[in-house]
């Protein structure tokens, strides 16, 4: 009876090792192809290296810079230099989290704070009051009505005026 068991047993280690074998080799072989990423954060490039800022959190109701009301849910932030409508991600190293946030107020107007996140966007990082973030710049809006020089519409020639000798006003 026990030379039975003896030779189930080898059977079934013999079993398990080439189980663990394969698995090992299914392993090495699935680790070396090349796989993108799916991560919907990295659908952007940053565009302008990280920094870490002080990071808070604003939830007033008020008016924001480009004259709609605060929304105190939304993912927004307030920065002082950035255009308003730049997209920026920000992390936060403690927990891992990052969230892809637009830029629509100015501020904040706090000393030794760089960026104000509205209530939501701060809690989707775990923010509690201030912390230190990780902020990268996705896109940066195109500039609207951008005006020509004054200098260029000096030499331009007006055609009713073309005959004019220059003694008297046209």
């Amino acid at each position: 009876m026990k030379l039975i068991e003896t030779k189930e047993i080898a059977a079934w280690v013999k079993r398990t090792l080439t189980h663990v074998g394969l698995l090992l080799a299914c392993g090495v072989a699935l680790s070396v192809i090349p796989m993108p990423s799916v991560s919907s954060e990295n659908t952007f490039d940053r565009i302008q290296a990280g920094e870490w800022v002080v990071a808070s959190m604003y939830w007033e109701d008020k008016l924001v810079s480009t004259g709609k009301s605060f929304n105190p849910i939304g993912w927004h932030a307030a920065h002082m230099t950035l255009p308003i409508g730049t997209l920026i991600r920000v992390s936060n190293p403690k927990n891992h989290r990052s969230i892809n946030v637009t830029i629509n107020d100015r501020g904040p107007f706090a000393p030794n704070r760089d960026l104000d996140l509205s209530l939501g966007a701060g809690t989707l990082l775990g923010l509690q009051g201030l912390g230190t973030v990780y902020m990268e710049v996705l896109s940066i809006p195109p500039i609207k009505n951008m005006r020509r020089p004054v200098v260029e519409s000096l030499f331009a020639v007006n055609d009713a005026n073309a005959n004019c000798l220059g003694v008297s006003a046209c």
